[in-house]
């Protein structure tokens, strides 16, 4: 999958993206009253994958990285 414009610049400049712990990545999602599929959805990933990455069994990479971290910082905006 070809990298979007934003993150080439994020690996040219080395910014990397910032995960809160799992624990938290659910108790942001849950505040928000939002199930594992939604956030799947609005990530581009499947409900087991968001699933995985709140247990911290696994993490996400690439655009999938991306996509979760603005939503999760929506999230904390949000709450």
């Amino acid at each position: 999958m070809p990298a979007t414009p934003a993150e080439k610049i994020r690996s040219r400049l080395g910014v990397r993206l910032e995960l809160p712990q799992p624990d938290e990545r659910r108790r942001l999602r849950e505040a928000a009253r939002l199930s594992q599929q939604d956030i799947a959805d609005a990530v581009g990933a499947t409900r087991a994958a968001v699933g995985h990455w709140e247990t911290g069994f696994r993490s996400p990479r690439g655009r999938l990285l991306a996509n979760y971290v603005d939503v999760l910082r929506v999230l904390r905006e949000s709450t």
